[in-house]
């Protein structure tokens, strides 16, 4: 057993978009990291609801809607009980600044009116200061300061401790945030179980997963991503897939991506 009676939930894509979204379930304890879009809203809440209905802390890696918005619609039903949110984003001004085309401080702004309408706890990540959420253990890598011109290397890393293996949580980290945590935190990054940056492609660099040296990939990846086709074959598309699939093959790792229904480890 990978997580020593714990449970590890990827919730899949219900539409061709790629989201992230996961959930760790075990001795009555819950938590979340990132949610999804708010297509995935209803298969999350159904979930949720067969685990207890009742979320300790919801930890967010950035603020991209295909991370916040399955978040941003539990807080709004309010048939799920979420005790804290954990999260830290760079500031509205730069989110506008960097990536004024694609409405995001509108979707971090839904986020926040939610959290204060529904009264929950906001934690700030203090990079390097342990977590207890239940009997999970989270450390944050990173504190979601802004790194480049794109929100995507501001996501906040987090390492889990389970009941049995740990899991590394990337979000979209990519390149640009790679040698600081790696400075800071070489043996921290260090985890059996990671989630793939950047839904698998254009994140972290083959080195930075050598150095972590994963025996399981969780790959947020929907099917036309993990081929890298949109429509003209495998391998036709513009994207880096196949190269960080090959990366991870000559690791040995094993990988899971999304399938039709929600992916359970335990």
């Amino acid at each position: 057993m990978l997580f020593n009676g714990d449970k590890l939930y990827m919730l899949p894509s219900v539409t061709p978009l790629q989201c992230m979204g996961f959930l760790l379930a075990g001795g009555g304890d819950v938590i979340g990291i990132d949610s999804c879009t708010k297509n995935e809203a209803d298969e999350l809440e159904e979930q949720l609801l067969l685990l207890g209905g009742k979320v300790k802390c919801w930890f967010l890696t950035h603020g991209h809607f295909d991370h916040i918005e399955g978040l941003i619609e539990m807080l709004n039903r309010g048939r799920v009980t979420v005790e804290s949110v954990c999260y830290s984003f760079p500031a509205l001004e730069y989110i506008e600044r960097v990536e004024r085309q694609e409405n995001r401080v509108q979707r971090v702004a839904d986020l926040e009116k939610a959290i204060k309408r529904s009264g929950v706890r906001v934690i700030r990540p203090q990079k390097g200061k342990w977590m207890d959420a239940g009997h999970f253990r989270v450390l944050p890598l990173s504190d979601g300061s802004a790194v480049g011109e794109s929100l995507n290397p501001s996501s906040v890393v987090y390492r889990v401790e389970t009941r049995g293996k740990s899991i590394l949580f990337l979000g979209d980290m990519d390149w640009r945030a790679e040698e600081k945590i790696l400075r800071e935190f070489p043996e921290e990054l260090k985890c059996p179980v990671i989630q793939m940056a950047h839904h698998g492609q254009q994140g972290v660099s083959e080195e930075f997963y050598r150095r972590i040296r994963p025996e399981i990939c969780l790959w947020p990846t929907p099917e036309w991503l993990w081929n890298n086709d949109i429509g003209g074959g495998y391998g036709t598309g513009p994207y880096k897939t196949l190269e960080t699939r090959a990366w991870m093959e000559k690791l040995g790792t094993v990988n899971y991506h999304f399938e039709d229904k929600v992916t359970v480890l335990e």
